[in-house]
């Protein structure tokens, strides 16, 4: 007998096709697939490892892998993808000055122009999370044995 396609699987597949699409979206428009479709693939992918890490390490403990890690880990690896280029750029070439507050405030967008693009990272890459997360939950499930 084989077993039933529960509403975890449902959720993994809904948030797989949501992620192809924003990916399909993003290719299809020529404006953003140069400037955005690298970045959120290797964030997507940062992410994708990062929960899978985070979640084998909470079966190890013989706990089941929390939904915090849903929104911890894609918070970081866009926080790291967007300012850590930041850094990266003042450690090459000397620029400290992108850390003073009146880079900031100049009319480029400021802080402000650095909000959108961390959302739309953080966004896509929750799709993905939530597929592995639910992964891990029902083989966290399907170990346990059934007490009736």
């Amino acid at each position: 007998m084989t077993p039933s396609f529960s509403k975890h699987g449902f959720v993994a597949i809904i948030a797989i096709l949501a992620w192809l699409a924003a990916i399909v979206v993003m290719s299809v428009n020529a404006d953003t697939r140069s400037r955005v479709l690298a970045p959120v693939l290797l964030c997507s992918v940062a992410t994708i490892i990062g929960v899978v890490l985070l979640s084998r390490y909470w079966i190890r403990r013989e706990s089941i892998p929390s939904f915090g890690s849903l929104v911890v880990v894609p918070f970081v690896c866009a926080f790291l993808f967007v300012f850590g280029s930041l850094f990266w750029d003042a450690c090459r070439y000397g620029e400290w000055y992108l850390f003073t507050p009146s880079y900031w405030q100049q009319a480029k967008g400021g802080f402000r122009g650095l909000l959108f693009p961390f959302g739309v990272l953080w966004g896509v890459c929750i799709f993905p999370a939530t597929a592995v997360i639910l992964y891990f939950q029902r083989q966290h499930d399907a170990d346990k044995p059934n007490v009736v």
